[in-house]
């Protein structure tokens, strides 16, 4: 019994021990389950979270709406438009290929758009958001959201088109928007996860592109396990860009650009089937309608002919305020808002007259005549001549073993400064040139405000040239001749200004105190105390001006037919030969500007302001290959200051 007790005893012994062991190990095992649970939930709890998160959630920035931009009255001039957009990210597609071909039976995507898609996915990371299309219709919208259900991997989000209510008047100003480029990408990462972003490219929308660009919201997109979109959650909304207001009046540019656009010659219907035939046989008549022009002329010959070409300035002598500024041919900023097509880009690209070039800023010409005002200041200054100096012209200056030709073949006979000015001599400023010395004349054309950048705010602003000794031998290799002294007195050889730069040499004269710059923003010109003095003697300044009058109001004034009535304006006219006539050329005749080929005729200039007595507004007109200054550029700029003064006094 004691036996069989004993051994009771020891299973009882063996069965706690095994129980003791059991629950020690479902202790431990316990322990550890809840010390793991503390590590997962308490400790590691928020790297966790953002590991659920990125499961659950998109994180994507969000582009801010574009600044505006209004003229001097708050008329729009850019703006924004909202549109729903359609976009891809293609690591959530299993075929891009086939998901593109389905978006094209819905609402119709072309090869050149599905091939550009296909190529900037290869190109750039699969998590980061394509375009399909930016512009979507409602219609469009309606169709893709019925068919979601096989589209996979794309969503639609807001976004907002840039638009320009004024299309090509003030396209050179403004400038436009498109996609960011590769480039800019390399100096910010940042925006290549902004889908839909449009950077500007050119005018103000690139000087200003900081400012106008805002700041980028932050937002999470709620996904299901397809990737679908269920809700979006807003971080950080987005802000406005900064808003512009510029001294442009849209009035007078659109007058100023039509103006310059039917220079001496008819306006003709469009529609009717001799211009339409007219157009079909004229290259040149069918790369303007190409670019979405309108106008087309008839000149004096009768032959059906584009808009000239050219550039206008027109800006107030006291604040410096741009009113109008035009360059010609222009082009359409809103074309390149969406995917631009091969073929538009071409017809732009690819233009004989470069509608792209801002003619303003950029175009560098001889300004000829309209520096004669430059050199005529310098020699008053020097005291090389008075007012009352004169020289005979007899129609051409003989200097080494060379003859110099003045335009009137037949000489001007004795002429002082003012007569000089008034009737264009060529001979007299090639004599005081050489005796003023191209330093000299030099130092007065910067004064002037030519061959000096303006800083106006639009890019790519060239500074032109205005020689002296030091810049032949350092850009040339030689020294400076006398020949090339006597040729730079009436603004040619190697002379070469813009034509803002030629609006602010006329605005600088008018004035008479102050160096005047110009300025394209409201707020600029609010202070006018902070233009430098202009620092010309007040004698040389008056005479000059005196000297402009007598072209508009002498007998023998090249501008005589072209006054204002009841204003009074002084200008100087300028004609600029763009190929060299030759003395077999000279001897036989030179044949007219309207008989030559369009690119071999000269350039017509003509800078003024207006009113004389009491100045307002000063201008420059340059038309290329336009012939006369006198009968072309003239009368242009006689009805462009006009209709400035008179909108002013209403």
């Amino acid at each position: 019994m004691a036996k069989k007790r004993k051994e009771i005893q020891d299973v009882a012994n063996q069965i706690s021990r095994r129980m003791l062991f059991v629950g020690g190990l479902q202790i431990s095992f316990g322990l550890i389950l809840v010390g793991r649970l503390y590590q997962l939930q308490i400790l590691h709890s928020d790297a966790y979270l953002k590991l659920s998160d990125q499961n659950q959630f998109d994180h994507r920035l969000v582009i801010a709406p574009r600044g505006r931009i209004f003229d001097s009255k708050n008329r729009l001039l850019a703006g924004n438009a909202e549109v729903f957009e359609l976009v891809v990210i293609p690591a959530r597609v299993k075929n891009l290929e086939k998901l593109l071909a389905n978006i094209d039976r819905i609402i119709g995507l072309s090869d050149e758009a599905a091939s550009e898609i296909i190529d900037t996915a290869s190109k750039q990371p699969n998590f980061l958001e394509i375009s399909i299309k930016s512009d979507l219709t409602q219609r469009e919208l309606s169709k893709l959201a019925i068919r979601s259900a096989i589209l996979e991997g794309v969503l639609f989000q807001k976004n907002f088109n840039r638009i320009y209510p004024q299309g090509k008047l003030l396209s050179h100003v403004t400038g436009y928007v498109s996609g960011v480029t590769a480039q800019e990408v390399e100096k910010n990462q940042t925006l290549r996860r902004l889908v839909g972003l449009k950077t500007g490219k050119s005018g103000l929308e690139k000087t200003l592109e900081n400012s106008l660009r805002g700041n980028f919201g932050k937002e999470r997109i709620e996904v299901n396990s397809k990737g679908k979109p269920v809700r979006f959650i807003s971080d950080n909304l987005p802000q406005r860009g900064e808003d512009h207001q510029l001294t442009i009046d849209i009035d007078v540019q659109s007058y100023a650009v039509n103006r310059l656009k039917q220079g001496n010659s008819e306006v003709v219907e469009l529609a009717t089937s001799a211009v339409q035939e007219a157009i079909t046989r004229n290259d040149e008549l069918q790369a303007h309608i190409n670019i979405g022009e309108t106008m087309i002329l008839k000149d004096a010959k009768s032959r059906y002919v584009p808009p000239e070409s050219g550039a206008v300035v027109l800006m107030e002598i006291k604040t410096g305020a741009v009113i109008a500024m035009a360059s010609l041919p222009s082009y359409d900023p809103n074309l390149f808002v969406g995917r631009l097509s091969n073929r538009t880009w071409q017809n732009i690209n690819q233009h004989p007259r470069v509608p792209l070039m801002n003619r303003v800023v950029s175009g560098l010409y001889s300004p000829g005549s309209t520096f004669k005002m430059v050199v005529y200041a310098a020699a008053l200054e020097a005291g090389i001549v008075s007012a009352d100096t004169t020289y005979f012209c007899k129609g051409f200056f003989e200097f080494g073993d060379r003859n110099f030709y003045c335009w009137q073949e037949k000489g001007h006979g004795r002429v002082d400064g003012r007569q000089a000015i008034a009737q264009s001599c060529d001979v007299y400023f090639y004599q005081i040139a050489l005796k003023t010395g191209i330093d000299r004349i030099q130092n007065m054309a910067n004064r002037m405000g030519l061959g000096v950048i303006t800083d106006v705010g639009i890019p790519e602003e060239k500074l032109g040239i205005i020689p002296n000794r030091a810049w032949k031998q350092t850009n040339r290799g030689s020294i400076w001749t006398p020949g090339e002294t006597v040729i730079a007195g009436i603004g040619q050889g190697f002379v070469l200004t813009t034509p803002i730069q030629l609006a602010v040499m006329a605005a600088r004269i008018a004035n008479g105190k102050k160096a005047i710059t110009p300025k394209l923003h409201s707020k600029e010109v609010e202070n006018t105390d902070d233009f430098a003095p202009l620092e010309i003697n007040e004698y040389v300044l008056r005479e000059i001006q005196r000297s402009m009058r007598s072209v508009i109001s002498d007998s023998r004034g090249t501008a005589r037919n072209y006054d204002i009535d009841g204003y009074k304006m002084a200008g100087k006219t300028g004609t600029v030969q763009v190929k060299k006539i030759t003395k077999a050329e000279r001897e036989a005749g030179v044949i007219d500007n309207i008989d030559r080929r369009w690119k071999d005729r000269d350039h017509a200039l003509f800078v003024a302001y207006a009113p004389y007595d009491k100045p307002k507004y000063a201008i420059s007109i340059i038309v290329e290959h336009g012939g006369s200054g006198s009968s072309m550029a003239a009368p242009i700029a006689r009805d462009i200051l006009k209709f400035a003064l008179e909108r002013q006094s209403t």
